[in-house]
């Protein structure tokens, strides 16, 4: 009973330190990361002259899009500071001179972090699916409110082949409108009106309907300079894709899915992946039957002239060019990544911490600032590695578990080879 109770305050008092310095740690990449996006974001919304309150609650649904990332490093970066805290007070020294194995000093480290995983998992499958489908729904309604989008007064804006050049906004109507389109590449065409009201059609698609008053058409043919039409009307109806211009506004992401969504559209795109790699067999067969049949037509040719070297020779570059080539359905990669990609986050939270241990093994001054400083620096070689494996997983044709899972893995193998090194020393 004595030594469980020893054990009891050993436990709340390493728990108590980490959760502290979790908590400071959390709120300082908290902050980098809602300079870095949330303030981006709050900036486009008061352009638009969103209300504050719609605005605060943008804010807010898009807050656990970066928490994916600010929980492992968080965990990384507490652990640091609490063990190079210990091992600089050489409390940790004074703990294993007392019997208590290093194993047990570091139990409440690893029991919160794998805590910590599940709540980073409970935020990728289920917060950021919700609030991603909330802020959807939310930034859909404010520019319903607001149809004029990107339009200022007295601005230009491109919307794909369209330009629309204005003067005064007024809510929904624009006045002094002058539009350059070139939606058809023979003829451009320049419309102006005195007036111009916008109103939203297709949500979804983000369509517009533009109703001009007394609009002015000029044609003119791209063929020929001396060639143009000019028309008038009393009333004229132009549709606007604005898709481009809707910052934010996009349909879920797979980043955004939760892990049954994902596993759901993967399934699907299995099929699409197998079907890819069979035209794909069939093609490589096709070209090596081209070759051999040319060959063929050689060997048994009287002569072989310098046309029959090049047709061989093209097919043989074909033949090689396919079979060397990896069919694969990038979608079915993409989705897999980002399936994988949350799950090895979510561990993160515990893989992270273990490099963190072996620190405990050197006895250093300033020991919370020589840990933070190291967490540093590991934090952003892990999110290196884990941004470079990303993007390569999404166009390799192998399993992106291999790549997505490498920077945990590597950074196990790290903390067992450091610690090793570091308690033989």
């Amino acid at each position: 009973m004595r030594k469980k109770g020893r054990y009891t305050l050993l436990d709340l008092y390493v728990g108590r330190e980490y959760v502290l310095s979790f908590f400071v740690s959390f709120a300082f990449f908290f902050f980098i990361f809602f300079i870095n996006q949330i303030l981006v974001l709050a900036q486009k919304i008061i352009i638009k002259n969103v209300s504050i309150s719609d605005m605060i609650s943008l804010v807010i649904l898009y807050i656990p899009q970066f928490l994916m990332y600010t929980m492992p490093f968080s965990s990384l970066t507490s652990a640091s500071m609490v063990i190079g805290s210990l091992s600089s007070q050489n409390e940790i020294l004074a703990m294993r001179s007392s019997g208590i194995n290093t194993r047990r000093i570091f139990r409440p480290i690893l029991v919160i972090s794998i805590v910590l995983s599940a709540i980073t998992f409970l935020i990728a499958d289920f917060f950021i699916p919700y609030t991603a489908k909330q802020y959807r729904t939310l930034y859909g309604q404010i520019l319903q409110k607001i149809p004029t989008v990107e339009l200022q007064s007295y601005s230009s804006a491109r919307f794909g082949d369209r330009v629309i050049s204005n003067g005064a906004v007024e809510d929904n109507v624009l006045h002094d409108v002058l539009i350059f389109d070139d939606t058809d590449r023979n003829d451009s065409r320049v419309i102006s009106a005195d007036r111009a009201q916008i109103s939203i059609v297709d949500l979804d698609r983000f369509i517009y309907r533009v109703d001009l008053d007394n609009p002015r058409i000029l044609i003119t043919d791209a063929d020929s300079q001396q060639t143009y039409s000019l028309s008038s009307a009393k009333h004229m109806t132009l549709f606007l894709n604005l898709s481009s211009s809707a910052s934010g506004y996009s349909p879920i992401t797979p980043s955004q899915m939760s892990i049954r969504e994902l596993s759901g559209v993967i399934a699907e795109r299995r099929e699409e992946d197998r079907q890819i790699k069979i035209r794909h067999g069939e093609q490589v067969s096709s070209s090596a039957d081209n070759l051999a049949d040319a060959l063929v037509k050689v060997e048994n040719a009287e002569s072989v002239t310098t046309d029959d070297i090049l047709h061989i020779s093209n097919l043989l570059e074909s033949y090689e060019k396919d079979n060397n080539y990896r069919a694969f359905s990038f979608y079915y990669q993409y989705y897999r990544s980002e399936f994988n990609k949350k799950l090895a986050l979510s561990a993160a939270c515990t893989f992270l911490v273990l490099i963190a241990f072996p620190l405990s093994f050197v006895r250093m001054k300033y020991g919370r600032l020589t840990g933070f400083g190291l967490s540093m620096f590991a934090a952003c070689i892990y999110w290196f590695l884990l941004y470079f494996l990303h993007t390569r997983a999404i166009v390799s044709p192998l399993n992106p578990a291999l790549f997505l899972w490498a920077p945990n893995f590597i950074v196990l193998i790290v903390s067992l080879l450091l610690q090793r090194r570091t308690s033989k020393s």
